[in-house]
């Protein structure tokens, strides 16, 4: 059962904060059952590595359910997501796509600190928690 505050529409301007090394991000969530999910594991730690050069990624501590969530975004620079196959989630530090991936469902997106994404080259922990 999620938390009462999750299910109300406060969800709709809810923001968390990730932060690492001093640096924070900032990220408008998306109203969404996968979001709701992630939101209610927080605050938690969260281990992060570079993927292909454009994202950085991590592991929920559990399994997300995809049941209720409508996959399709695009892949652009500051989007946080679910790669739908693999089940792992990510923000985009570089635009990437086009056209709508299927395999994606959007989270959030960067509201501000992206360039502490692209500028960290190595792995890294971050403590992600809610803003608001």
């Amino acid at each position: 059962m999620l938390p009462n505050f999750i299910q109300s529409k406060e969800m709709q301007d809810m923001k968390i904060k990730i932060n690492f090394n001093n640096k924070e991000v900032i990220v408008n969530l998306e109203n969404n059952a996968a979001t709701q999910q992630f939101v209610a594991m927080l605050p938690a730690e969260f281990n992060f590595q570079d993927f292909a050069g454009q994202e950085k990624i991590s592991y929920f501590p559990e399994k997300i359910s995809l049941k209720n969530t409508t996959g399709g975004m695009i892949a652009q620079k500051g989007k946080m997501f679910i790669y739908a196959p693999w089940g792992n989630f990510g923000i985009f530090y570089k635009n990437v796509g086009f056209s709508k991936d299927s395999a994606l469902i959007e989270l959030g997106t960067v509201e501000s600190g992206i360039e502490y994404l692209q500028n960290q080259k190595e792995d890294f922990t971050a403590k992600i928690e809610i803003l608001n």
